[in-house]
């Protein structure tokens, strides 16, 4: 069924969750973390005031997430 709407498709369409997210503590602040399946934590946002952390590859969204990476 099509729907011809000025209205963006996400007024109209049941919200959908947000998976829970997992918070741990990285060098440069916080990383936010999806757990994985297989136990595994990939990183969905870096929370820090530093702005080298926002460059750093090893932390990116979609990173797999290492707690013992250093920033």
């Amino acid at each position: 069924m099509s729907i011809h709407s000025i209205l963006p498709p996400e007024a109209y369409q049941e919200e959908q969750p947000l998976p829970r997210g997992v918070e741990k503590p990285c060098p440069y602040g916080f990383v936010d973390c999806l757990p994985l399946p297989d136990g595994r934590l990939r990183i969905r946002r870096i929370i820090s005031t530093d702005p080298a952390a926002y460059l750093d590859p090893a932390f990116a969204p979609g990173e797999i997430f290492l707690p013992d990476a250093k920033g």
